[in-house]
C-alpha cells in the first residue's frame, strides 16, 4: 500500500482571483515531459469499479444457464424447420405454377364448351 499525506489548505486573503500566465514557449524554457500511462486511481474510481464488479457478479449469478440454453435450442429447432421448408420452396413454387396453368386450361376449355 502507498501512504498518502496532504498539506493543510490555507486560503490566501490577499488573492485577487487572477491567474498568473505560465512561461512562454521558447528555447530557453525547459518543458516538463507530459505524463503518460494510466491516471492514478482514486478512492471514488476504486469504489465505482467495485460496484460495477458487484453488479456483474450479481447479474451472472442470476442467469439461469439451463433455461437459457433450452430456450435457445428450441429457437434453433424452429429455425431449422423453417430453413428446411425454404429449401424445397423453388420446387414447390414450380409445381404450383404447373397446377395453376393446368387448372386455367381446363377452366378455359370448360368455359368455351359452355359458351359455344
Amino acid at each position: 500500500m502507498t501512504e498518502v499525506t496532504a498539506e493543510p489548505y490555507e486560503e490566501d486573503a490577499e488573492w485577487d482571483g487572477s491567474i498568473d500566465d505560465g512561461p512562454a514557449d521558447s528555447d530557453d524554457v525547459v518543458n516538463a515531459p507530459k505524463r503518460r500511462g494510466r491516471a492514478p486511481l482514486t478512492l471514488p474510481a476504486l469504489a465505482g469499479a467495485f460496484e460495477r464488479a458487484k453488479r456483474r457478479v450479481e447479474r451472472l449469478e442470476a442467469t439461469d444457464v439451463g433455461a437459457e440454453r433450452a430456450k435457445i435450442e428450441g429457437q434453433m429447432e424452429r429455425l431449422t424447420e423453417r430453413l428446411a421448408k425454404l429449401d424445397g420452396h423453388e420446387a414447390e413454387l414450380k409445381d404450383a405454377h404447373t397446377e395453376r396453368e393446368t387448372a386455367e386450361r381446363e377452366f378455359r376449355a370448360a368455359l368455351a364448351a359452355v359458351q359455344g
